[in-house]
């Protein structure tokens, strides 16, 4: 658990091979202000907990790098004029876009706030991917609420000297065994999908296509009705899992973003994390191919009986080729890796499906959030890298109290780089399901 590895590993890859890094946004916005008391009580005990980590490079060859804990506590961001209550969603994305985190040298999050010319509070969490997902996140704020945080990783000085020095031959040891059979589990896979490595030949038809300029991502926030939410889902025959997943694929297709001959290939995330998991990152992702139309006139079945089986194959999947993947990259040199990163193509639409969101990630003292969100970027990927590799849009979703809160990330500059023809194209989509919606 204090090695960097899983997701952990693609994101410090990510960043260091192609400078992109992908900063995590919590959201919240309180009817007033709980006092400069309780956010420093909630920032003092995030800083007790797993989240105040950073690297240290392994000194022998295929070793996996260590996490190690950092002690210092990072300073609260607060505007120090208010902000307009219609400018909260702008406010939101600015701090998103300006996010500057370097995990690996122990600065993986932090805690910003403003003040609405109304009285409203807004908090937001940045926290680096690189060291924690979304349940990773949750557990650190149920442990903050309760004030039980603790930082379980080795202390710089415990992985120094000479017992550093034998841990990490031993893992190396270990990684090389591991490439072995993950190379035993790779050849029949690698093999029959030779011709399919590349990035997908659609994407080459978008305007623009091959060149590195080109409009940024977009942002987009919406609160839903949950109780409208759920009555669609089951009036089409689906959970809100397979409406929601549905909505971005409608919502892909309604763009004009050219389908491959398999449909609309869409990525479902999936948290592998279990009682007392510790991992930073402890998610994957399931992928279905939609071939037909994705709308109210084509229901919720079809989908939610795809992404049924998807899940069913995932967990008993003992041996995946993404995970497997992993590990003999490990051995590969940095031209040879960055090459067959980019190569991997990517799906269509990613969805997170975050569910129910508990009490202990919606309190601030005395106060419960009228809105919370949750998202997630990519930092530094051009246009051209944009174009070729999926996916086109993401979104993330989240329930509690009566709402359903639904986050955009469009990422392809073709077909969502313009954000006032995303917030239509969204608004557009909803008004299909018949689901009414308020953009923050």
């Amino acid at each position: 658990m204090n090695r960097v590895a899983g997701a952990d590993e693609s994101y410090a890859l990510a960043e260091r091979l192609f400078g992109w890094t992908a900063p995590i946004q919590y959201l919240w916005v309180y009817p007033r202000e709980p006092g400069p008391e309780v956010i420093d009580a909630l920032n003092d005990q995030l800083a007790a907990g797993a989240f105040n980590r950073k690297v240290v490079p392994a000194r022998v060859p295929v070793a996996r790098d260590r996490w190690v804990r950092v002690e210092p506590v990072p300073p609260v961001h607060g505007e120090s004029a208010p902000i307009a209550d219609d400018a909260v969603g702008a406010w939101v994305d600015r701090r998103l876009r300006q996010a500057d985190l370097d995990p690996a040298a122990g600065r993986g999050w932090k805690l910003e706030h403003a003040t609405t010319t109304s009285g409203r509070f807004v908090l937001t969490l940045l926290v680096s991917h690189m060291i924690a997902d979304g349940q990773a996140v949750y557990n650190a704020l149920a442990r903050a609420h309760a004030g039980t945080s603790k930082n379980a990783l080795p202390h710089p000085s415990e992985v120094a000297g000479t017992a550093g020095l034998r841990g990490d031959v031993a893992d190396a040891i270990g990684q090389i065994g591991a490439a072995g059979k993950a190379l035993r589990v790779l050849i029949k896979p690698l093999w029959e999908g030779r011709k399919t490595m590349g990035g997908s030949p659609t994407r080459d038809t978008a305007p623009g296509a091959g060149s590195a300029s080109g409009p940024d991502t977009t942002l987009a926030i919406v609160d839903l009705d949950k109780a409208e939410w759920t009555a669609r889902a089951i009036e089409y025959g689906g959970t809100a899992n397979s409406l929601f997943t549905a909505l971005l694929g409608g919502l892909l297709r309604r763009s004009g973003y050219p389908m491959g001959p398999d449909g609309t290939k869409i990525c479902i995330a999936v948290s592998n994390r279990i009682e007392g998991d510790e991992r930073a990152n402890a998610s994957g992702g399931v992928w279905i191919r939609v071939p037909g139309p994705i709308g109210p006139e084509a229901g919720l079945r079809e989908i939610r009986a795809l992404s049924k089986t998807a899940f069913a194959e995932y967990a008993h999947a003992d041996d995946t080729v993404a995970d497997n993947l992993q590990t003999v990259a490990r051995l590969l040199p940095d031209t040879v890796l960055g090459g067959m990163m980019r190569s991997i193509a990517g799906p269509d639409v990613t969805v997170s499906n975050l569910g129910a969101a508990p009490e202990s990630a919606l309190c601030l003292g005395d106060l419960t959030a009228e809105s919370f969100g949750i998202r997630a970027i990519m930092q530094g990927r051009n246009a051209a890298d944009r174009r070729t590799q999926g996916p086109a849009i993401a979104a993330w979703a989240v329930e509690y109290g009566d709402k359903v809160t639904v986050t955009f990330f469009g990422i392809s500059p073709d077909w969502f780089g313009d954000t006032d023809v995303l917030r239509k194209s969204i608004s557009a989509e909803l008004a299909e399901w018949s689901l009414s919606h308020t953009f923050w």
